[in-house]
């Protein structure tokens, strides 16, 4: 089923919001942006019978306890205007899940589609206004917005700025890394406002009975707190004038810095090492380990902190990393290339994730050549452990896994463009082991998956070349090709691995598949939505 997609410029998205919000030539404070949009929805979107496609949120999935992403088909049957919500029928679902048959949904979650069966309706214009609501809320609106004095004009200060601020990201004007903290201090802001939501329902609820947890006041205030230094930051990003300041300041101090770098290394490659503590004996027995395993030209310097040696490492470094847990936020510069290796048993040597989590995943990798060695990866609760945008990553003799299991957690992503060649490795307690974008490849040898929901998920034209695996006891597919190319129809098709015979693009070597849940193999008819990446044109890991 197709569905209604808008690519507009930035005047045209200037223009529209612009009209919406502030026609009436009144100040618009902050308090009132979402009864703006209400008035607005009202006008234009047609309240009942129009059906879209429902991509039902990832926590929404966790509670159902189904694959992530699901996509049914809805048809309207109210729209709450000043909730933005509606009330939908749910007409079908692509696998054999359980759902109620109605349901409240935010309308940013609908897709309009090009088929209707009341060709009275205006849906095109229903499309296009839902369209902008969820422009406006994924990209502009701020979680701390809501705070603002009312005495001042929301769309005066903030519409222009933040419409620019998303085309610059768009376009790369702002770079990669100015990019990523912008959206990761959003994320965290929009985690830490549900945070204070929920613990300021909890203290409602203990001052009805007088008992308000001294604990929980003083972890609502820390959390204020933050989210005022996260408004900050991001006021400052915003600004085009501050942003280049601080990135020529940043050049400048990290260029001086590589220079020092350089002299204190002379000409060896530069290692680091990792040791949490323990006897000489044990340091001892490591070092020979490391001397056994890597080039004796290294230069290694000794380190408490693995997240401080990837911060203050440079691409092409190599980090070895002792028996522990080590929390990080992320690779550093190890991201753009280099070495993460363990050197003792690989269920002793943990990366974790260190204080909030604020990124969509632990691991980002983008470099021409990373490899990570004999290293567990405890995912908590972030959405994926490893992404993998473009290069080749190598992942050998690791486990990757998420103590707190779910349907909806990914191992590893694999971008378009990007490689994967991964061998000996764990998968345990996620929702999908792999999951490969079009023209993503993967090379996999000799892994296994446990407790897993679904083991490899891939997009038409993703290459996956599998030896030597055991493909058993997935609670839905072992393998789920996403697809148009193969497909003719609406229909998918389940069955064995004889299915992937006439597929080019798919090789499998010595597997055996055994005892899942739903299938071997399934075939799923792809729609236009499943494949899209986010809106207007920006970077999206997920399917």
């Amino acid at each position: 089923m197709e569905i209604y997609t808008f690519n507009k410029s930035l005047q045209e998205r200037l223009v529209e919001l612009t009209e919406i919000l502030s026609s009436r030539g009144e100040i618009v404070p902050a308090s009132q942006i979402k009864a703006e949009w209400s008035y607005h929805v009202e006008l234009v979107i047609e309240p009942v019978g129009w059906q879209a496609l429902w991509k039902i949120p990832r926590l929404i999935c966790e509670d159902f306890q189904i694959h992530y992403p699901t996509i049914v088909v809805v048809e309207v049957e109210q729209v709450d205007f000043t909730d933005l919500s509606a009330l939908v029928k749910i007409v079908a679902v692509q696998d054999e899940i359980h759902l109620p048959e109605k349901y409240d949904v935010q309308l940013v979650e609908l897709y309009p589609t090009h088929n209707q069966e009341n060709n009275a309706l205006d849906v095109v214009g229903t499309a296009n206004c839902i369209d902008q609501l969820r422009f406006f809320y994924s990209y502009l609106w701020m979680p701390w917005d809501i705070d603002d004095d009312d005495n001042t004009d929301w769309v005066f200060l903030h519409l222009e700025t933040r419409i620019r601020l998303f085309f610059d990201m768009k376009r790369g004007i702002v770079s990669k890394e100015t990019s990523d903290i912008i959206r990761s201090l959003v994320r965290e802001g929009r985690e830490v406002q549900e945070k204070i939501s929920k613990l300021e329902d909890t203290i409602s609820e203990e001052g009805e009975s007088n008992e308000v947890d001294g604990g929980t006041a003083c972890q609502l205030m820390k959390l204020h707190f933050r989210l005022q230094q996260i408004k900050r930051e991001v006021e400052v990003l915003e600004n085009p004038a501050m942003r280049e300041i601080l990135v020529k300041n940043r050049n400048s101090s990290l260029d001086n810095d590589k220079i020092e770098r350089q002299k204190s290394k002379g000409k060896c490659v530069e290692g680091h090492f990792v040791w949490l503590g323990g006897t000489l004996e044990e340091m001892k027995e490591v070092i020979s380990k490391v001397q056994a395993s890597l080039p004796a030209e290294l230069c290694f310097k000794i380190s408490g902190s693995l997240q401080d040696t990837l911060h203050a490492s440079d691409a092409g470094d190599v980090v070895v990393v002792g028996e522990g847990n080590h929390p990080i936020k992320s690779a550093g510069n190890l991201e753009e290339g280099g070495t993460i290796m363990g050197v003792h048993n690989v269920e002793r040597t943990i990366l974790s994730v260190k204080d909030t989590e604020t990124a969509p995943s632990l691991l980002d990798f983008s470099g021409s050549e990373v490899l990570l060695d004999s290293i567990t990866v405890d995912m908590g609760d972030l959405r994926a452990a490893v992404i993998v945008r473009s290069g080749t990553t190598k992942i050998v003799n690791c486990k990757i896994y998420a103590t707190n299991k779910s349907t909806v957690k990914l191992g590893v992503v694999v971008l378009p463009d990007a490689k994967l060649i991964i061998e000996n490795t764990v998968f345990d307690g996620l929702g999908t082991a792999l999951v490969i974008f079009n023209n993503g490849e993967i090379l996999m040898n000799n892994c296994s998956f446990k407790n897993c929901a679904e083991g490899i998920q891939l997009h038409d034209n993703a290459k996956l070349t599998v030896r030597n695996c055991f493909l058993g006891h997935f609670k839905e597919y072992a393998i789920r090709l996403e697809t148009k190319k193969y497909l003719h129809g609406s229909e998918s098709i389940s069955g064995g691995p004889e299915l992937l015979e006439n597929i080019s693009e798919i090789s499998l070597n010595d597997c055996k598949f055994e005892a899942n849940g739903k299938g071997h193999v399934t075939l799923k008819a792809r729609t236009q939505f499943a494949l899209m990446t986010k809106q207007d044109g920006t970077t999206n890991m997920e399917p």
